[in-house]
């Protein structure tokens, strides 16, 4: 899963960005054009579990790679993308906006005032503005070539939407509208989420950044953290972690917060596979059919389907075995459509 990071200047996007990897980037490097890049591994118990079991070479976590978005290199201008920022986050399956909610005298807002929700609505038009012009271009060029099909009349229906305010995200489309849809990568149709970047004099209030109406009026996912103060734990040894953010109040951990949060925005949970080899995490999103998960392992496997054996991961840690759970009746033989459960272990038959 590839996530943007976005914001305005002096948001707290990069001290985001090391809060959540433990990266070390330069915070405040206004003048820098290459965006930050890293990959966190997702914490998940049950891999480490099923390795204390099977005894694996190697145990492998589902992956996050964050982007943090360089700034915008037009000075003067209240933008937080500009083209090359716009054209980075097309590949990127979520966006994260950090919202700035605190105040430094020090640290001078590019709008000269805090107003979280006025910043919301900033970057929210920025994307779907972004999405306009290509729209914008798209329908001008089947116009000279007097194209009237099914996609035509989509992005007109998309131009329609966004010229009355709305993202395209908002939009109620048929998965066959989604496909047709798929390759402009519109930005505003990415899910997103706020992040409210709040001072250490606000912690502990129930929403620092007052954006908790925008972003259910928006459909738009929210969390709330103290960026400077989660950047600085994120340094600490992990044995000091949970004892420091326990005195000051701050409850789960943010990288934590953050990938609970993303993975409910996304629709998105975890398949299990167990051996000798390896034990490994595979992220899916909710719904999705045996046949699919499997080509998610390798292609291959989805080619040459036949069945798939599955045992939930509860039911298998309750047995203590592959063994014990086929006793118990737990293991079950399933076809292509089955849909896989989050926490569900596979072992793909196939025949190539």
């Amino acid at each position: 899963m590839k996530v943007g990071i976005v914001g305005y200047a002096r948001s707290g996007k990069t001290t985001l960005f090391n809060a959540l990897t433990g990266a070390h980037a330069a915070v405040g490097a206004y003048g820098a054009r290459e965006a930050n890049i890293a990959v966190i591994k997702v914490p998940d118990e049950r891999v480490d579990k099923l390795a204390e079991i099977f005894q694996p070479k190697k145990k492998t976590y589902a992956e996050i790679e964050f982007i943090d978005i360089a700034p915008n290199e037009t000075a003067g201008e209240q933008k937080a993308l500009d083209n090359s920022a716009l054209t980075a986050l097309k590949n990127a399956e979520a966006l994260v906006h950090v919202v700035r909610a605190f105040e430094s005298e020090s640290v001078i807002h590019p709008m000269d005032s805090v107003n979280p929700v006025r910043d919301a609505a900033n970057m929210d038009d920025e994307l779907k503005l972004s999405d306009l012009i290509i729209l914008e271009k798209r329908i001008e060029r089947m116009e000279k070539e007097n194209r009237k099909d099914l996609e035509f009349e989509l992005i007109k229906r998309c131009q329609a939407h966004l010229e009355s305010g709305q993202p395209l995200r908002t939009l109620e489309l048929t998965p066959r509208e989604s496909t047709m849809l798929a390759g402009y990568t519109f930005l505003s149709q990415k899910s997103m989420m706020l992040v409210a970047n709040y001072g250490e004099a606000d912690i502990g209030k129930e929403d620092p950044g007052g954006l908790k109406a925008f972003a259910a009026e928006n459909h738009l996912t929210l969390i709330s953290l103290c960026g400077s103060m989660e950047m600085e734990i994120a340094q600490l040894a992990e044995e000091e972690r949970a004892e420091f953010r326990e005195s000051l109040g701050l409850g789960e951990e943010s990288k934590t917060q953050f990938i609970h949060a993303a993975y409910d925005m996304l629709g998105l949970m975890s398949f299990l596979t167990a051996g000798a080899p390896e034990v490994r995490a595979w992220t899916i999103r909710k719904n999705t059919h045996a046949v699919d998960a499997a080509g998610v392992i390798h292609s291959d496997l989805a080619r040459g389907f036949i069945r798939a054996e599955v045992v939930n991961y509860k039911d298998f840690m309750e047995a203590g075995s592959m063994a014990k759970a086929k006793e118990h009746g737990k293991v079950r033989l399933e076809g292509k459509d089955y849909i896989v459960q989050d926490g569900d272990m596979l072992l793909i038959r196939f025949n190539v």
